[in-house]
């Protein structure tokens, strides 16, 4: 063998070692904590469901978590390439999100000697409660009729209805309902969690790089393929 096919050979090999490389090389994905769906790195109902979306691509992601202001400051600075859960309220316009994997119900509350709130429209003029860092939709969220009055949790909201500080609560099915409860109040407001006043896309966002879009779709892909099997309704209750 002259040296010309020796070098040709070692490039080669160099080049079929760089290849399996890249695809041996696991993607940065970054969350943050929600109880129940995100409790760690490894344990959770949507870390369950990345491990699945795994299993039907050929993706391997390596999951971090981060505060999710700081998740959602870092992809618009560009220093982060991908993160979960996601609304359309907060997406960069130009980043390329997935299909949706579940819905996000908001709930409205108010008291029981009112009419129930059952239209995003009702919610205008009112004096409306909400949590700081919850996000509710565009439709809420940029609606400058509604005046919304920001707490820490949905504790705070309830005493606040009670003692009609504020006229109405926004929340969710889960620490809204949980409040309530907490604070012995069922029979002295509104709330039908079978019927939200919005029901928000939720789904994975990349970058709109050229890989970024790939991994983008392909995880697409994925999510569908759980949502024909019913994972996605077991889960979230999202047929």
């Amino acid at each position: 063998m002259n040296r010309l096919s020796v070098k040709v050979l070692l490039l080669s090999l160099a080049y079929l070692c760089s290849l399996s490389q890249v695809s041996a090389e696991r993607i940065s994905i970054y969350s943050y904590y929600i109880p129940g769906l995100v409790d760690s790195a490894q344990e959770g109902t949507m870390v369950d469901m990345l491990a699945a979306i795994e299993a039907h691509s050929d993706l391997k992601f390596n999951l971090k978590l981060m505060p999710t202001a700081r998740v959602q400051q870092s992809f618009i600075a560009e220093r982060i390439d991908s993160y979960f859960p996601e609304l359309d309220e907060f997406r960069p316009d130009d980043s390329c999100r997935t299909v949706s994997f579940m819905k996000k119900a908001i709930v409205a509350v108010n008291l029981a000697s009112k009419p129930p709130i059952t239209d995003i429209s009702q919610l205008e003029g009112m004096r409306v409660g909400a949590v700081i860092g919850y996000r509710y939709g565009k439709a809420i969220a940029n609606n400058p009729k509604i005046n919304l009055y920001r707490v820490d949790d949905d504790n705070i909201n309830i005493r606040k209805l009670l003692t009609g500080r504020i006229d109405a609560i926004i929340g969710n099915a889960h620490s809204t309902l949980n409040a309530i409860n907490e604070l012995k109040a069922t029979d002295k407001v509104n709330i039908d969690v079978s019927q939200p006043i919005s029901l928000l896309d939720v789904f994975f966002v990349f970058q709109p790089t050229e890989q970024g879009v790939k991994q983008c779709l392909e995880t697409s892909k994925a999510i569908e393929i759980l949502r024909e099997k019913g994972l996605l309704n077991a889960w979230f209750g999202y047929r």
